[in-house]
């Protein structure tokens, strides 16, 4: 599994899963890597893993050989797909983690809902065969230059197969097992503009455990690390402050 690191100097780690597509998501939190050591794997199917089909069993046990391999408690940071993986993740391997943070998770998938987004992902999978349209994409969601031309290259290597289990990846709140019993610190934030399934779901995160906080931004849509990069910074340093100079 390929992963950027950086601030390897620093000794407390960040896991960051990116959303679909877009693998330099957290563009804009790679400043934390100041002090944080920052890990950003590439999901299978996306970056510099186009050689391989989206599969969650698969990319699952991947993060876990992998956050294992490190010999060290992580904080998850997730993004959309990512979240819904970071879910996953906390929900089966707790012990892996001092603490997550989830961002815009989709967990309530009605299959009216299912199909409308399906639909969705295949139309923009098309534009994104045009490389003029990805670079302007890319350009809109804060890539700079040398991001948005890996962006372009990438994207022509993504395969609709990879597009389609994505977004049907079977990560629910009722399909994965255990969260409500998570006893580790939970972040859960969710914008006020997204799909009410996605406020929703960060909603029942926080009714199911206790340990989970969460937050609907207002006037946020689906761009929290993007445009509201101050904020969601401060939130990760204020949660490795608390767990790190509090309880752990």
């Amino acid at each position: 599994m390929y992963a950027e690191e950086y601030g390897k100097e620093n000794k407390e780690i960040i896991v960051m899963l990116h959303g679909a597509n877009f693998v330099h998501m957290f563009s804009r939190q790679y400043i934390l890597a100041e002090k944080y050591h920052l890990i950003i794997p590439h999901l299978m199917g996306y970056g510099k893993e186009t050689g391989k089909t989206f599969d969650t069993d698969s990319q699952i046990r991947e993060l876990v050989s992998y956050i294992t391999s490190l010999h060290q408690k992580v904080l998850l940071v997730g993004f959309s797909l990512g979240a819904q993986i970071a879910f996953k993740l906390v929900a089966e391997h707790e012990e892996l983690f001092w603490g997550a943070i989830m961002i815009s998770p989709w967990l309530e998938k009605p299959d009216k809902m299912l199909q409308s987004v399906m639909e969705q992902n295949e139309k923009q999978y098309m534009l994104f065969r045009k490389r003029w349209i990805c670079n302007l994409i890319g350009f809109l969601n804060g890539l700079q230059r040398i991001q948005r031309k890996e962006f372009v290259e990438q994207m022509q290597q993504v395969t609709i197969e990879t597009v389609r289990r994505s977004v049907d990846n079977g990560i629910t709140l009722d399909s994965v097992k255990g969260f409500e019993k998570v006893s580790i610190p939970v972040y859960a934030f969710a914008g006020e503009r997204e799909q009410a399934e996605v406020v929703g779901s960060v909603e029942e995160m926080g009714k199911r455990n206790p340990h989970c906080q969460c937050r609907i931004w207002k006037k946020a849509a689906h761009n929290i690390p993007q445009l509201y990069d101050k904020e969601l910074n401060a939130w990760i340093v204020k949660m490795e402050g608390e767990v790190v100079y509090g309880n752990r």
